[in-house]
């Protein structure tokens, strides 16, 4: 599994938005080519842009949740991430500003400055109530006390990184946020007036995803109906093949040691076949370490087949497990009570790793903290993941007969995973995503 610093690269994308903007299309499709291809460097490009860099973040008009140094040497690292942003922001600013995503924006977002547009990814408080995003805020957390809090995180129910708006799409977010907090629209009448601010060119919630090399920009519950077809079809196709990890390690008081050294798979592939008969997984990881001390944290993410980026993720264990009991709670409650007994074990035992030579590794060298990695992966997966698969495998496991079926438990419990990772339930936002 790839590890991506998901606020550094989306909002490196943000900020190349922003450059392509003040740049124009002419001048971006010119100057991007040469980095594109590989003639020119992060390095060279950060040189080249930092005026325009530096304004984005000091004028405000990028507003991401890393700062700008975080950003900028992430990405000098990440060559994917570089060329991908570069991709999008060309694309983005050819398609809005030449033809129109919907051809309804060609009169009211022009080529260059568009609206002076704010490029934001992430939340923070100081921002204001007056900027989109903030506005959004403030609708999403009204909606979603007033239907139990179906949604975790705003990025369930619209995962846009950059909103376009128009004058009068900015003033009808503004009039809706500025309403009393029991007379602000509930999902389903926030979700159709952001659809007709869309349809009329006022409003684009825009998604960013990586890309290799053709972008693409798709609607995503514009139509319900199809939503509908792609969910009710999707089904179940069984668990993907894994070697179980293999190891053992003893320790007490004074010592932790590896007695037979480990080898085998940490995670679980759920295999699933959508409405357009494209195939996919859900992946079941758990991070064990964070600042170099055991975790709880667990992500459940979403794959298509020969994409780039990830179709979405849920994160935690108790918020998988709230999706899973809709349909059945049996095996949530299963689920849940297996993570946490073994979550306790591995605890313990990562404790005395890091007491006993781990903490040393992780504080250390390149070469080291990859061995620290390693090692509580590895623990990781002894104690937890094991368990875990037998579990998982043993309910998602069907015949070829049965993977055929559209009804059953098992194939809820996968669409609504999927629906809710996707950001395509019945209650979430219409918005853009821009991927390969």
């Amino acid at each position: 599994m790839v590890q991506v610093n998901t606020d550094e690269a989306e909002g490196a994308q943000a900020l190349f938005c922003y450059i392509a903007d003040i740049l124009g299309t002419k001048r971006t499709a010119k100057e991007f080519k040469p980095f594109i291809d590989g003639e020119a460097n992060q390095t060279t490009f950060f040189k080249d842009y930092k005026k325009i860099i530096d304004e984005a973040f000091t004028l405000k008009r990028v507003r991401t949740a890393k700062t700008k140094t975080q950003i900028i040497d992430y990405i000098k690292k990440k060559d994917d991430w570089f060329t991908s942003s570069l991709r999008i922001a060309q694309y983005t600013i050819e398609t809005i500003g030449k033809v129109g995503i919907k051809n309804n924006f060609k009169n009211k977002i022009s080529p260059i400055n568009w609206q002076k547009m704010i490029y934001i990814h992430g939340a923070n408080k100081t921002w204001g109530d007056d900027d989109i995003m903030g506005n959004m805020a403030i609708l999403f957390k009204s909606a979603n006390e007033a239907s139990n809090k179906y949604f975790g995180n705003l990025n369930k129910w619209s995962p846009a990184d950059i909103y376009f708006a128009s004058p009068k799409g900015k003033v009808k977010i503004a009039e809706l946020a500025a309403l009393k907090p029991k007379e602000r629209p509930n999902f389903s009448s926030l979700n159709t007036q952001i659809f007709t601010l869309i349809e009329s060119g006022d409003l684009l919630p825009l998604s960013l995803k990586q890309v290799k090399d053709s972008v693409v920009i798709k609607e995503v519950n514009f139509n319900r109906k199809k939503e509908d077809t792609l969910l009710g079809k999707l089904f179940c196709k069984g668990v993907e093949p894994y070697v179980k990890m293999k190891g053992k390690y003893v320790y007490n008081s004074k010592s932790f040691k590896f007695t037979q050294p480990y080898s085998g798979g940490r995670d679980i592939y759920v295999k699933f076949i959508d409405g357009d008969k494209k195939k996919g997984t859900i992946q079941f990881r758990h991070t064990p370490a964070s600042n170099g001390k055991p975790s709880k944290g667990f992500k459940i993410v979403l794959k298509y087949e020969k994409s780039s980026a990830l179709a979405g993720q849920i994160v935690g264990i108790p918020l998988l497990c709230k999706r899973i009991k809709i349909y059945d709670s049996e095996f949530a409650t299963k689920l849940e009570s297996k993570f946490n007994t073994t979550y306790g074990k591995f605890e313990a035992d990562m404790a005395s790793y890091v007491k006993h030579g781990g903490g040393k590794l992780y504080n250390g060298n390149k070469d080291q903290k990859k061995r620290f990695n390693d090692d509580v992966g590895a623990i990781s997966s002894l104690t937890i993941m094991n368990p875990l698969r037998e579990l998982i495998d043993g309910y998602f496991k069907v015949d070829e007969e049965a993977s055929k079926k559209q009804d059953g438990i098992k194939n809820n419990v996968v669409r609504e995973i999927f629906a809710y990772a996707a950001s395509r339930s019945v209650n979430s936002a219409p918005f853009n995503i821009a991927k390969d």
